[in-house]
């Protein structure tokens, strides 16, 4: 029962599930409502940000760079900490904010790019779920691999990206515009997509071994970030696809 997503690693079921004196176990409807919950703090704090830079366009950097800084000190307290609806919120209303000014930005050069992401996002994460829920993709120990797999190199991409734009700033054009961007672009929605079966997986296997239902406020953090991921990487695509 292990993700590529390091919120549901394997360390972290057990240490939630053992740390816990409540009787009560994690169940899927439970996960789903506090995941309801979290994204609602993401738009509702998004929507207030975009208010906020487009009377003050030049702010939107700095508010994004902290939104962005106390999202990762949360993040990592709640990867290495017992979780809790708190620290799940903080995440969720810095992510919002981060959102909601990044999303200022590429609509600013782009109208309309916005409500397109948010669009496919939607619709690729209800494709997931019926592909999940349908049996149609079988969530097995090879594929679980393979994504994994796939998500570490994107994350090694990620790094040799900003480490090589230091001294080559023209290589970010490179991967973010054109035929080149497009592909790269695609590839990262895509196996940000396949993330979303194995969270959905490691939500339902959860449920079966009967975790502690602090649990449930883990899984919807775990599963937002893979939501907020995909958000950004359709974003990004959008916006290669036009340049």
């Amino acid at each position: 029962m292990i993700s590529s997503n390091p919120v549901f690693s394997k360390e972290n079921v057990e240490r939630v599930s053992h740390n816990t004196s409540s009787t009560d176990v994690m169940t899927v409807d439970g996960s789903l409502t506090k995941t309801a919950f979290l994204l609602a703090l993401v738009v509702g704090f998004g929507a207030y940000t975009w208010n906020i830079v487009s009377a003050n366009p030049a702010r939107a950097m700095s508010l994004v760079l902290w939104a962005m800084l106390i999202g990762f000190i949360t993040t990592i307290i709640i990867i290495f900490k017992k979780p809790s609806p708190v620290l799940a919120s903080v995440y969720a209303i810095s992510q919002g904010v981060v959102m909601g000014g990044i999303s200022f930005l590429f609509n600013d050069t782009y109208q309309g790019i916005v409500l397109q992401a948010i669009t496919i996002t939607v619709a690729i994460t209800l494709a997931m779920l019926v592909l999940y829920k349908t049996g149609i993709v079988k969530v097995t120990e090879k594929f679980k691999s393979a994504v994994i797999i796939a998500t570490v190199g994107v994350l090694f991409f990620y790094i040799l990206t900003w480490i090589i734009g230091l001294f080559s700033p023209s290589f970010y054009s490179f991967i973010s515009v054109g035929t080149s961007g497009v592909i790269i672009a695609l590839v990262i929605v895509l196996i940000a997509a396949l993330n979303l079966l194995l969270d959905f997986d490691f939500i339902t296997q959860g449920t079966k071994k009967e975790l502690s239902k602090d649990f449930e406020w883990f899984a919807a953090f775990g599963l937002m970030v893979t939501l907020i991921w995909l958000y950004i990487s359709i974003l990004r695509l959008l916006f290669a696809s036009r340049n």
